[in-house]
């Protein structure tokens, strides 16, 4: 019987054991490696056995490790619910959320708005994280995410956001060099912008791949690659290609002279419609921080509906 157990020993173990080294779990934990060593070594003598393995990778749940991963993680929920019920006697929630999103929505939208919640409850401390991160919600590195696919598997609560609208764009000085395409055969004259294939992290970004099936065996050629959207919403911005980008990104940027302005190409034969998912584990659904985060984010992103549709 581990009749001296501690409670913050499996929360140093958990932590640790997503983000698979002492180091990394000290940072996220404030405190310091030999801290978070003491913890688990404590863990261990009372366990009678190593909890991690060293890999080339980092830190491994050994056998004895995996044994606990998902007791320990109800425990953590109970914790969570505890000192969620605790707190609601108060006006404001506390506590940290982490919000994991893609770079479209979480550069362009929710870095404007999650700091307006912030200050509607200053006790809440708010995480705004890329969207790899996202994938590994059942590790809690992320409490909330926004996904661009509806998850099938796990135990998560999915709920749609909105639809939004892509569509092929040009910068005017790229275009006023190489004309204005007015079949999709004469996009074979243009480079193009888009991800880089091996950092692309799902099938529902290959938009070029789409386009290239439509033309046949000429195919593209594709001049710049980024990693990030944003990235490419300059590239094409500064004429290095014509690139598909989020309508709402563009339409958020189109200020100054008209002339200047990107342009939309072939909008009724290159169209594209992608969705965003609300995701959150199961067991923390019912958190007040989360329920007051989720519902900030279903609120805003309602009221802001239109403004991720396609304007011509």
């Amino acid at each position: 019987m581990l009749s001296d157990f501690h409670w913050d020993d499996i929360r140093f173990f958990l932590t640790a054991q997503r983000l698979g080294s002492y180091s990394a779990a000290a940072k996220r934990l404030g405190v310091s490696h030999t801290t978070v060593a003491r913890h688990l070594e404590r863990l261990e003598r009372q366990i009678g056995a190593p909890l991690f393995e060293r890999t080339a990778e980092g830190l491994a749940p050994s056998e004895a490790g995996q044994q606990i991963i998902a007791l320990a993680g109800q425990m953590e929920s109970a914790a969570s619910a505890i000192a969620d019920r605790l707190g609601t006697a108060g006006a404001q929630v506390s506590g940290t959320v982490r919000i994991g999103a893609p770079d479209g929505i979480g550069n362009a939208f929710l870095s404007s708005l999650l700091p307006l919640l912030q200050r509607e409850q200053p006790a809440l401390t708010l995480e705004l994280v890329p969207v790899p991160i996202t994938h590994k919600l059942w590790k809690r590195e992320a409490d909330i995410a926004i996904s661009l696919e509806r998850p099938e598997s796990g135990h998560l609560v999915r709920r749609k956001l909105t639809d939004y609208d892509l569509r092929l764009y040009g910068a005017p000085a790229l275009l006023a060099d190489l004309g204005t395409p007015e079949r999709l055969e004469d996009l074979r004259g243009f480079g193009f912008v888009s991800y880089i294939d091996d950092l692309l992290y799902t099938e529902e970004l290959d938009f070029l791949g789409r386009i290239r099936d439509g033309l046949g065996a000429c195919g593209l050629s594709v001049r710049y690659k980024a990693a990030t959207v944003k990235a490419q919403l300059d590239a094409v911005r500064m004429g290095a290609g014509l690139g598909v980008l989020p309508c709402f990104m563009v339409q958020a940027q189109q200020i100054g002279a008209q002339e200047a302005r990107l342009r939309p190409l072939l909008p009724d034969q290159i169209a594209f419609q992608r969705s965003y998912w609300l995701v959150i584990p199961e067991a923390m659904r019912g958190l007040e921080k989360i329920r007051v985060v989720s519902d900030f984010l279903v609120r805003q992103i309602a009221a802001h509906s239109a403004d991720f549709r396609f304007r011509p």
